[in-house]
Protein backbone atom coordinates (compact mmCIF):
# COMPACT_ATOMS: atom_id res chain seq x y z
CA UNK A 1 0.00 0.00 0.00
CA UNK A 2 1.96 2.96 -0.98
CA UNK A 3 0.48 6.62 0.90
CA UNK A 4 0.18 8.45 -2.43
CA UNK A 5 -2.13 10.56 -0.29
CA UNK A 6 0.17 11.17 2.45
CA UNK A 7 1.61 14.38 1.41
CA UNK A 8 -2.08 16.34 0.62
CA UNK A 9 -3.51 15.08 4.29
CA UNK A 10 0.61 16.96 5.50
CA UNK A 11 0.19 19.84 3.70
CA UNK A 12 -3.64 20.26 5.06
CA UNK A 13 -2.28 19.80 8.24
CA UNK A 14 -0.03 23.02 7.80
CA UNK A 15 -2.20 25.20 6.16
CA UNK A 16 -4.94 24.78 9.00
CA UNK A 17 -2.93 24.17 12.40
CA UNK A 18 -1.89 28.16 11.46
CA UNK A 19 -4.80 29.40 12.26
CA UNK A 20 -6.42 27.20 14.58
CA UNK A 21 -7.10 27.90 18.72
CA UNK A 22 -6.72 24.94 20.74
CA UNK A 23 -8.83 23.26 22.64
CA UNK A 24 -9.07 22.78 26.84
CA UNK A 25 -9.75 19.02 27.05
CA UNK A 26 -10.39 18.29 30.88
CA UNK A 27 -12.08 20.47 33.56
CA UNK A 28 -9.46 22.98 33.31
CA UNK A 29 -9.29 25.51 36.37
CA UNK A 30 -9.78 29.04 34.92
CA UNK A 31 -10.13 30.92 37.64
CA UNK A 32 -10.14 31.03 41.27
CA UNK A 33 -11.76 33.64 43.41
CA UNK A 34 -10.15 34.60 45.64
CA UNK A 35 -7.01 35.33 43.77
CA UNK A 36 -3.46 34.06 44.53
CA UNK A 37 -1.95 37.72 43.19
CA UNK A 38 -3.07 39.62 46.48
CA UNK A 39 -2.98 40.09 49.56
CA UNK A 40 -6.44 39.72 51.07
CA UNK A 41 -7.32 42.08 54.08
CA UNK A 42 -9.23 39.11 55.45
CA UNK A 43 -10.17 35.65 54.76
CA UNK A 44 -13.03 35.38 52.67
CA UNK A 45 -16.13 33.79 53.57
CA UNK A 46 -15.92 31.20 50.56
CA UNK A 47 -13.71 30.24 47.96
CA UNK A 48 -15.00 29.79 44.27
CA UNK A 49 -13.25 27.80 41.30
CA UNK A 50 -14.49 28.39 38.10
CA UNK A 51 -13.62 25.76 35.51
CA UNK A 52 -14.00 24.89 31.19
CA UNK A 53 -15.98 22.21 31.65
CA UNK A 54 -19.23 21.46 33.64
CA UNK A 55 -18.23 19.54 36.69
CA UNK A 56 -19.60 15.53 37.74
CA UNK A 57 -21.10 16.40 41.41
CA UNK A 58 -20.02 13.45 43.34
CA UNK A 59 -16.54 13.09 42.53
CA UNK A 60 -15.53 16.66 42.39
CA UNK A 61 -13.93 18.04 45.65
CA UNK A 62 -12.90 21.05 47.05
CA UNK A 63 -10.95 21.85 49.97
CA UNK A 64 -8.67 24.82 52.18
CA UNK A 65 -5.92 23.83 54.90
CA UNK A 66 -4.10 26.13 56.90
CA UNK A 67 0.02 26.03 57.26
CA UNK A 68 -0.20 23.29 59.56
CA UNK A 69 -2.76 21.19 57.37
CA UNK A 70 -5.18 21.61 59.21
CA UNK A 71 -8.84 22.00 57.08
CA UNK A 72 -10.35 25.23 58.04
CA UNK A 73 -13.44 24.82 55.60
CA UNK A 74 -16.54 23.75 56.90
CA UNK A 75 -16.82 20.85 54.54
CA UNK A 76 -19.08 21.55 52.15
CA UNK A 77 -17.24 21.87 49.49
CA UNK A 78 -19.94 21.26 46.33
CA UNK A 79 -20.50 21.96 42.38
CA UNK A 80 -22.88 25.01 42.53
CA UNK A 81 -26.36 24.03 41.20
CA UNK A 82 -27.28 26.85 39.13
CA UNK A 83 -23.56 26.89 37.58
CA UNK A 84 -22.04 23.57 36.76
CA UNK A 85 -18.82 24.96 35.91
CA UNK A 86 -18.37 26.41 39.57
CA UNK A 87 -16.92 24.75 42.52
CA UNK A 88 -17.34 26.28 45.89
CA UNK A 89 -16.94 26.15 49.59
CA UNK A 90 -17.30 28.11 52.83
CA UNK A 91 -14.67 29.14 55.27
CA UNK A 92 -14.78 29.11 59.09
CA UNK A 93 -15.16 32.50 60.34
CA UNK A 94 -12.30 34.50 62.14
CA UNK A 95 -9.69 32.70 60.38
CA UNK A 96 -6.35 34.35 61.22
CA UNK A 97 -4.05 36.20 59.26
CA UNK A 98 -1.51 33.53 57.42
CA UNK A 99 -1.07 31.44 54.18
CA UNK A 100 -4.33 29.18 53.16
CA UNK A 101 -3.76 26.55 50.86
CA UNK A 102 -7.04 25.48 48.36
CA UNK A 103 -6.71 21.77 46.97
CA UNK A 104 -9.51 20.96 44.45
CA UNK A 105 -10.15 17.96 42.43
CA UNK A 106 -12.54 17.82 39.31
CA UNK A 107 -14.12 15.21 37.22
CA UNK A 108 -15.21 16.65 33.86
CA UNK A 109 -18.82 15.65 32.97
CA UNK A 110 -18.04 15.38 29.72
CA UNK A 111 -14.92 13.57 28.79
CA UNK A 112 -14.78 12.07 32.71
CA UNK A 113 -11.45 12.74 33.15
CA UNK A 114 -10.13 13.61 36.24
CA UNK A 115 -7.91 16.66 37.56
CA UNK A 116 -6.42 17.89 40.77
CA UNK A 117 -4.15 21.00 41.86
CA UNK A 118 -3.70 23.47 44.43
CA UNK A 119 -3.15 27.32 44.71
CA UNK A 120 -2.38 29.29 48.21
CA UNK A 121 -4.50 32.35 49.82
CA UNK A 122 -2.08 35.34 51.61
CA UNK A 123 -4.39 36.74 54.48
CA UNK A 124 -2.79 39.93 55.68
CA UNK A 125 0.97 37.95 54.59
CA UNK A 126 2.54 39.41 51.61
CA UNK A 127 2.40 37.44 48.54
CA UNK A 128 5.39 35.17 48.04
CA UNK A 129 6.74 33.63 44.73
CA UNK A 130 3.46 31.43 44.11
CA UNK A 131 1.92 29.19 41.07
CA UNK A 132 -1.04 27.13 40.72
CA UNK A 133 -0.61 24.07 40.62
CA UNK A 134 -2.61 21.24 38.71
CA UNK A 135 -2.04 17.41 37.23
CA UNK A 136 -3.47 15.19 35.60
CA UNK A 137 -4.68 12.43 37.09
CA UNK A 138 -5.19 9.98 34.42
CA UNK A 139 -3.83 6.85 36.10
CA UNK A 140 -1.89 3.99 34.19
CA UNK A 141 -5.25 1.66 34.99
CA UNK A 142 -7.33 3.90 33.03
CA UNK A 143 -4.84 4.15 30.22
CA UNK A 144 -4.22 0.46 30.03
CA UNK A 145 -8.11 0.20 30.00
CA UNK A 146 -7.91 2.19 26.54
CA UNK A 147 -5.35 0.81 25.02
CA UNK A 148 -7.35 -2.70 26.02
CA UNK A 149 -10.75 -1.26 24.21
CA UNK A 150 -8.79 -0.33 21.38
CA UNK A 151 -7.04 -3.78 20.74
CA UNK A 152 -10.18 -5.89 21.96
CA UNK A 153 -12.17 -3.88 19.19
CA UNK A 154 -9.55 -4.15 16.64
CA UNK A 155 -9.72 -8.27 17.37
CA UNK A 156 -13.16 -8.72 17.42
CA UNK A 157 -14.48 -6.16 14.57
CA UNK A 158 -11.57 -5.51 12.62
CA UNK A 159 -11.10 -9.37 12.14
CA UNK A 160 -14.29 -10.18 11.06
CA UNK A 161 -14.47 -6.69 8.87
CA UNK A 162 -11.38 -8.53 6.94
CA UNK A 163 -13.43 -11.66 6.77
CA UNK A 164 -15.97 -10.14 5.31
CA UNK A 165 -14.82 -7.65 2.78
CA UNK A 166 -11.36 -9.95 2.19
CA UNK A 167 -10.76 -12.92 3.22
CA UNK A 168 -13.74 -14.29 2.41
CA UNK A 169 -13.39 -12.95 -1.29
CA UNK A 170 -9.87 -14.17 -1.70
CA UNK A 171 -10.90 -18.35 -0.39
CA UNK A 172 -13.25 -18.97 -3.06
CA UNK A 173 -12.81 -20.84 -6.21
CA UNK A 174 -9.66 -22.61 -6.48
CA UNK A 175 -8.45 -20.86 -3.40
CA UNK A 176 -11.42 -22.56 -1.51
CA UNK A 177 -9.28 -25.43 -0.40
CA UNK A 178 -7.85 -23.04 3.01
CA UNK A 179 -11.20 -21.22 3.39
CA UNK A 180 -12.47 -23.61 6.10
CA UNK A 181 -9.48 -23.43 7.90
CA UNK A 182 -9.27 -19.65 8.38
CA UNK A 183 -12.40 -19.55 8.59
CA UNK A 184 -12.47 -21.58 11.74
CA UNK A 185 -9.40 -19.59 12.89
CA UNK A 186 -10.90 -16.44 12.71
CA UNK A 187 -13.92 -17.54 14.50
CA UNK A 188 -12.13 -18.47 17.36
CA UNK A 189 -9.96 -14.79 17.12
CA UNK A 190 -13.16 -12.74 17.01
CA UNK A 191 -15.05 -14.95 19.69
CA UNK A 192 -11.86 -14.01 21.97
CA UNK A 193 -11.82 -10.31 20.81
CA UNK A 194 -15.40 -10.20 21.94
CA UNK A 195 -15.08 -11.85 25.35
CA UNK A 196 -11.48 -9.23 25.89
CA UNK A 197 -14.51 -6.62 24.68
CA UNK A 198 -16.43 -7.07 27.81
CA UNK A 199 -14.21 -8.03 30.34
CA UNK A 200 -11.89 -5.14 29.52
CA UNK A 201 -15.46 -2.44 29.85
CA UNK A 202 -15.67 -4.14 33.07
CA UNK A 203 -12.19 -3.50 34.23
CA UNK A 204 -12.53 0.25 32.40
CA UNK A 205 -15.34 1.08 35.00
CA UNK A 206 -13.90 -0.29 38.00
CA UNK A 207 -10.28 1.46 36.94
CA UNK A 208 -12.21 4.86 36.10
CA UNK A 209 -14.27 4.86 39.70
CA UNK A 210 -10.55 4.18 40.98
CA UNK A 211 -9.62 7.36 39.34
CA UNK A 212 -12.32 9.25 40.26
CA UNK A 213 -12.30 8.71 43.24
CA UNK A 214 -8.89 8.69 43.77
CA UNK A 215 -8.66 4.89 45.42
CA UNK A 216 -6.87 1.79 44.71
CA UNK A 217 -8.70 -0.48 42.17
CA UNK A 218 -10.04 -2.80 44.86
CA UNK A 219 -11.06 0.18 47.10
CA UNK A 220 -13.16 1.18 44.07
CA UNK A 221 -15.43 -1.83 43.96
CA UNK A 222 -18.20 -0.64 46.15
CA UNK A 223 -19.52 2.95 46.59
CA UNK A 224 -17.11 4.66 44.30
CA UNK A 225 -18.29 2.37 41.23
CA UNK A 226 -21.63 2.58 42.29
CA UNK A 227 -21.91 5.84 42.55
CA UNK A 228 -20.04 6.05 38.98
CA UNK A 229 -22.50 3.45 37.08
CA UNK A 230 -25.59 4.66 38.74
CA UNK A 231 -26.02 8.43 37.51
CA UNK A 232 -24.15 10.48 35.25
CA UNK A 233 -23.04 10.68 32.00
CA UNK A 234 -20.06 7.86 32.27
CA UNK A 235 -23.28 5.96 32.76
CA UNK A 236 -25.20 6.78 30.15
CA UNK A 237 -22.55 5.62 28.23
CA UNK A 238 -20.90 2.54 29.45
CA UNK A 239 -24.25 0.74 29.84
CA UNK A 240 -25.02 1.00 26.25
CA UNK A 241 -21.77 -0.17 25.66
CA UNK A 242 -21.58 -3.43 27.30
CA UNK A 243 -25.14 -4.00 26.28
CA UNK A 244 -23.82 -4.09 22.42
CA UNK A 245 -20.73 -6.02 23.48
CA UNK A 246 -22.98 -8.45 25.15
CA UNK A 247 -25.34 -8.73 22.04
CA UNK A 248 -22.61 -8.92 19.22
CA UNK A 249 -20.78 -11.48 20.72
CA UNK A 250 -24.01 -13.79 21.62
CA UNK A 251 -24.75 -12.65 17.10
CA UNK A 252 -21.30 -14.34 16.46
CA UNK A 253 -21.31 -17.42 18.80
CA UNK A 254 -24.87 -18.22 18.27
CA UNK A 255 -24.77 -17.49 14.19
CA UNK A 256 -21.17 -18.12 13.56
CA UNK A 257 -18.70 -16.42 10.78
CA UNK A 258 -20.91 -16.30 8.19
CA UNK A 259 -24.92 -14.57 7.22
CA UNK A 260 -26.97 -11.80 9.00
CA UNK A 261 -25.86 -12.93 12.64
CA UNK A 262 -22.01 -11.98 11.85
CA UNK A 263 -23.37 -9.11 9.63
CA UNK A 264 -25.36 -8.04 12.58
CA UNK A 265 -22.50 -8.11 15.00
CA UNK A 266 -20.56 -5.96 12.53
CA UNK A 267 -22.95 -3.20 11.96
CA UNK A 268 -22.75 -2.42 16.24
CA UNK A 269 -19.23 -2.14 16.26
CA UNK A 270 -19.26 1.50 14.47
CA UNK A 271 -21.89 2.27 17.73
CA UNK A 272 -19.30 0.17 20.56
CA UNK A 273 -16.44 2.76 19.37
CA UNK A 274 -18.90 5.93 19.15
CA UNK A 275 -19.24 5.27 22.94
CA UNK A 276 -15.58 6.18 23.05
CA UNK A 277 -15.80 9.21 20.71
CA UNK A 278 -18.64 10.53 22.81
CA UNK A 279 -16.11 10.91 26.02
CA UNK A 280 -12.81 12.22 23.75
CA UNK A 281 -11.59 15.56 23.63
CA UNK A 282 -13.36 16.22 20.91
CA UNK A 283 -16.50 16.09 22.99
CA UNK A 284 -15.32 18.77 24.58
CA UNK A 285 -14.67 21.15 21.51
CA UNK A 286 -16.23 24.59 23.06
CA UNK A 287 -17.70 25.16 19.36
CA UNK A 288 -17.81 22.53 17.14
CA UNK A 289 -18.30 18.97 19.70
CA UNK A 290 -20.19 17.22 17.18
CA UNK A 291 -17.46 17.25 14.37
CA UNK A 292 -15.10 16.58 16.98
CA UNK A 293 -17.13 13.41 18.01
CA UNK A 294 -17.46 11.86 14.64
CA UNK A 295 -13.89 13.01 13.65
CA UNK A 296 -12.44 10.82 16.66
CA UNK A 297 -15.07 8.38 15.84
CA UNK A 298 -13.79 7.86 12.57
CA UNK A 299 -10.33 7.76 13.99
CA UNK A 300 -10.70 4.98 15.78
CA UNK A 301 -12.72 3.14 12.94
CA UNK A 302 -9.69 3.42 10.82
CA UNK A 303 -7.43 1.73 13.27
CA UNK A 304 -9.14 -0.94 14.23
CA UNK A 305 -10.18 -2.07 10.78
CA UNK A 306 -6.50 -1.34 9.78
CA UNK A 307 -5.13 -3.71 12.86
CA UNK A 308 -7.88 -6.07 13.16
CA UNK A 309 -6.75 -6.50 8.70
CA UNK A 310 -3.58 -7.24 9.91
CA UNK A 311 -4.27 -9.69 12.45
CA UNK A 312 -6.06 -11.07 9.98
CA UNK A 313 -3.91 -11.45 6.94
CA UNK A 314 -1.19 -13.28 9.54
CA UNK A 315 -4.08 -15.65 9.86
CA UNK A 316 -4.43 -16.21 5.99
CA UNK A 317 -0.91 -16.40 5.23
CA UNK A 318 0.11 -19.93 7.07
CA UNK A 319 -3.07 -21.20 5.42
CA UNK A 320 -2.08 -20.34 2.05
CA UNK A 321 1.08 -21.92 2.47
CA UNK A 322 -0.07 -25.07 3.50
CA UNK A 323 -1.68 -25.12 0.36
CA UNK A 324 -0.03 -25.88 -3.14
CA UNK A 325 2.63 -23.73 -4.78
CA UNK A 326 0.88 -22.76 -7.50
CA UNK A 327 -2.52 -21.93 -6.21
CA UNK A 328 -0.47 -20.07 -3.13
CA UNK A 329 1.02 -17.96 -5.36
CA UNK A 330 -2.11 -17.08 -7.03
CA UNK A 331 -3.92 -16.86 -3.74
CA UNK A 332 -0.97 -14.81 -2.54
CA UNK A 333 -1.40 -11.79 -4.96
CA UNK A 334 -5.29 -11.85 -5.06
CA UNK A 335 -4.51 -11.36 -1.53
CA UNK A 336 -2.26 -8.69 -1.49
CA UNK A 337 -4.62 -7.02 -3.72
CA UNK A 338 -7.70 -6.87 -1.93
CA UNK A 339 -6.00 -6.16 1.41
CA UNK A 340 -3.86 -3.33 -0.50
CA UNK A 341 -7.42 -1.36 -1.39
CA UNK A 342 -9.37 -2.36 2.44
CA UNK A 343 -5.90 -0.97 3.93
CA UNK A 344 -5.32 2.14 2.04
CA UNK A 345 -9.17 3.57 2.59
CA UNK A 346 -8.69 2.31 6.15
CA UNK A 347 -4.95 3.90 6.73
CA UNK A 348 -6.38 7.05 4.74
CA UNK A 349 -9.22 7.57 7.51
CA UNK A 350 -6.64 7.11 9.78
CA UNK A 351 -4.62 9.54 8.78
CA UNK A 352 -7.34 12.13 7.42
CA UNK A 353 -8.97 12.36 10.41
CA UNK A 354 -5.88 12.27 12.40
CA UNK A 355 -4.64 15.45 10.99
CA UNK A 356 -8.18 17.18 11.68
CA UNK A 357 -7.86 15.73 15.14
CA UNK A 358 -4.48 17.35 15.66
CA UNK A 359 -5.77 20.57 14.21
CA UNK A 360 -8.88 20.84 16.54
CA UNK A 361 -7.07 19.98 19.34
CA UNK A 362 -3.63 21.04 19.70
CA UNK A 363 -4.20 24.14 17.34
CA UNK A 364 -0.73 25.64 17.40
CA UNK A 365 2.84 24.49 16.35
CA UNK A 366 4.00 25.86 19.62
CA UNK A 367 1.17 23.21 21.51
CA UNK A 368 2.86 20.93 19.34
CA UNK A 369 6.29 21.06 20.56
CA UNK A 370 5.93 22.04 23.48
CA UNK A 371 3.05 20.65 25.08
CA UNK A 372 3.17 16.70 26.39
CA UNK A 373 -0.19 16.32 23.77
CA UNK A 374 1.71 17.48 21.07
CA UNK A 375 4.76 15.73 21.69
CA UNK A 376 2.79 12.61 22.20
CA UNK A 377 1.10 13.79 18.56
CA UNK A 378 4.42 13.60 16.99
CA UNK A 379 5.16 10.29 18.52
CA UNK A 380 1.88 9.01 17.12
CA UNK A 381 2.80 10.47 13.65
CA UNK A 382 6.31 8.69 13.38
CA UNK A 383 4.98 5.47 14.11
CA UNK A 384 2.10 5.64 11.76
CA UNK A 385 4.92 6.90 8.81
CA UNK A 386 7.35 3.47 10.11
CA UNK A 387 3.74 1.32 9.83
CA UNK A 388 2.70 2.99 6.31
CA UNK A 389 6.41 2.07 5.02
CA UNK A 390 6.22 -1.45 5.99
CA UNK A 391 2.91 -1.67 4.41
CA UNK A 392 4.51 -0.20 1.18
CA UNK A 393 7.68 -3.00 1.73
CA UNK A 394 4.99 -5.96 2.27
CA UNK A 395 2.97 -4.70 -0.64
CA UNK A 396 6.28 -4.59 -3.35
CA UNK A 397 7.63 -7.84 -2.01
CA UNK A 398 4.58 -9.42 -2.79
CA UNK A 399 3.91 -7.82 -6.68
CA UNK A 400 7.63 -8.34 -7.41
CA UNK A 401 10.55 -10.60 -7.24
CA UNK A 402 7.97 -14.29 -7.89
CA UNK A 403 5.70 -13.54 -4.66
CA UNK A 404 4.82 -17.04 -5.54
CA UNK A 405 7.01 -18.45 -4.01
CA UNK A 406 6.59 -20.09 -0.57
CA UNK A 407 9.26 -18.75 0.88
CA UNK A 408 8.05 -15.02 0.37
CA UNK A 409 5.02 -16.10 2.18
CA UNK A 410 6.92 -16.39 4.73
CA UNK A 411 8.40 -13.21 4.35
CA UNK A 412 5.10 -11.41 3.92
CA UNK A 413 4.24 -12.80 7.19
CA UNK A 414 7.10 -11.31 8.78
CA UNK A 415 6.94 -8.24 7.28
CA UNK A 416 3.03 -8.14 8.52
CA UNK A 417 4.22 -8.71 11.85
CA UNK A 418 6.64 -6.13 12.11
CA UNK A 419 3.61 -3.66 10.75
CA UNK A 420 1.23 -5.08 13.34
CA UNK A 421 3.27 -4.54 16.06
CA UNK A 422 4.08 -1.09 15.38
CA UNK A 423 0.00 -0.89 14.90
CA UNK A 424 -0.44 -1.83 18.67
CA UNK A 425 2.08 0.28 19.80
CA UNK A 426 0.27 3.55 18.08
CA UNK A 427 -2.99 2.35 19.94
CA UNK A 428 -1.30 1.78 23.13
CA UNK A 429 0.05 5.80 22.11
CA UNK A 430 -3.64 7.07 21.16
CA UNK A 431 -4.62 5.31 25.02
CA UNK A 432 -2.19 7.55 26.25
CA UNK A 433 -3.60 10.98 23.98
CA UNK A 434 -6.69 9.83 25.72
CA UNK A 435 -5.86 10.69 28.76
CA UNK A 436 -3.56 13.66 28.27
CA UNK A 437 -5.08 17.41 27.50
CA UNK A 438 -4.36 19.10 24.54
CA UNK A 439 -3.64 22.51 25.93
CA UNK A 440 -3.27 24.05 29.63
CA UNK A 441 -5.65 26.77 29.94
CA UNK A 442 -4.15 28.87 32.89
CA UNK A 443 -7.10 30.86 35.97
Amino acid sequence: MTPRWFPGVLAAFVLLASGAQPVAAHAVLLRGTPSDRQTLERAPDQVQLLFSEPLDQVFSSLRVRDASGQRVDKGDGRVEPTNDHLLVVSLQPSLPNGVYTVFWRSLSAIDVHPDEGQYQLFVGVPVVSNQTTAAITATPETTFGRWWFYLAASLFGGVLATWKLVLSQVLTGPHAEARAAVRATAYRLIVVGGVLLIVGTLYTAVAQAAAAANVTLFEAIGKPITDLLLRGRFAAIWWPRIGLEVASLLLMVGGGIEGLAAECALATLPAVLLTSAITSHGAALPVGAVAGIAVDWLHIVGATAWVGGLIGVLICLPAMRRAGQSSAGDALRCLVARFGRYALIASAVVALSGALQGVLEVGSWPALLSTTYGELVLAKIGLLLAMLLVATFNEWRARTADAVALGDVRGLRRGVRVELAVGVVVLGVAAMLSGTPPSVVGG
